[in-house]
């Protein structure tokens, strides 16, 4: 493998198993970074290494017993939704709907992340 693959990897996977929010973002913004490859594409790759890492995760807190099965069904089922919402749109709309999207989306949780941090 390349040498930038794992230390993207590496990096990204400390990131999500220390703090977690926007890992999908970090993948998104580091793919478009080191391999140039269109939005879409790019966005399903890492949607697909996010769900690695966060597979990996439950291995471990299942292992571990701490895991709330009700809730992380519950949370499971209207996290497909919202995928299988967003694919579909994504496919139908392509890079027109998502670029504004995601740019939406990352102002939205930054500012969150900005407001908790100074003033929670």
């Amino acid at each position: 493998m390349k040498v930038k693959q794992w230390v993207q990897g590496l990096a990204l996977g400390f990131f999500d198993g220390l703090a977690g929010p926007g890992t999908g973002t970090f993948w998104t913004a580091s793919n478009g970074m080191l391999y140039k490859m269109n939005l879409l594409l790019n966005c399903g790759l890492a949607r697909s290494m996010n769900f690695v890492s966060n597979f990996i995760s439950l291995i471990t807190f299942v292992a571990l017993g701490h895991v709330n099965f009700l809730l992380g069904i519950t949370m499971g089922f209207f996290i497909m939704l919202g995928a299988w919402f967003g694919a579909h749109s994504a496919i139908r709309f392509g890079s027109k709907f998502i670029r504004p999207t995601f740019i939406t989306v990352v102002i939205l949780m930054s500012a969150n992340l900005g407001y908790q941090a100074w003033f929670s």
